[in-house]
């Protein structure tokens, strides 16, 4: 089809024209958008995650960027999960304030020394 007459079609197109079981889906996104998300389904279903779900990574990075060492059991509150999902998702953040082995040995993560601070 003809991509003008195609763009006067969509234009033409009312919400009332939509089978009923998708309505609720144009009146969100519109008719025009509706037609796009039609053309790359292609007749297939789609499956639209959990909003909770689609949230996850940023709620992540929240929780990562507030914690500061103390506050596990805040966090977890505020974010209506347990202490055991808080730490899971902090497993790789280090706490603040506190001196990893390669630091406090005064050799740096990098270093191939290997020798104990009672050798030095």
């Amino acid at each position: 089809m003809d991509k003008k007459l195609r763009e006067e079609l969509i234009r033409e197109t009312h919400l009332e024209d939509i089978a009923e079981t998708y309505r609720p889906v144009a009146e969100i996104v519109g008719v025009e958008r509706f037609v796009r998300l039609s053309e790359y389904a292609c007749g297939d279903e789609i499956y639209f995650p959990k909003p909770e779900n689609i949230l996850v990574p940023a709620r992540n990075r929240r929780i990562q960027a507030e914690y500061n060492g103390y506050n596990i059991k805040q966090l977890a509150e505020k974010y209506e999960l347990t202490t055991k999902q808080i730490g899971f998702i902090l497993r790789d953040v280090p706490v603040p304030g506190q001196l990893d082995i390669f630091d406090w040995l005064g050799k740096g993560a990098d270093s191939s020394e290997n020798t104990s601070p009672k050798e030095k």
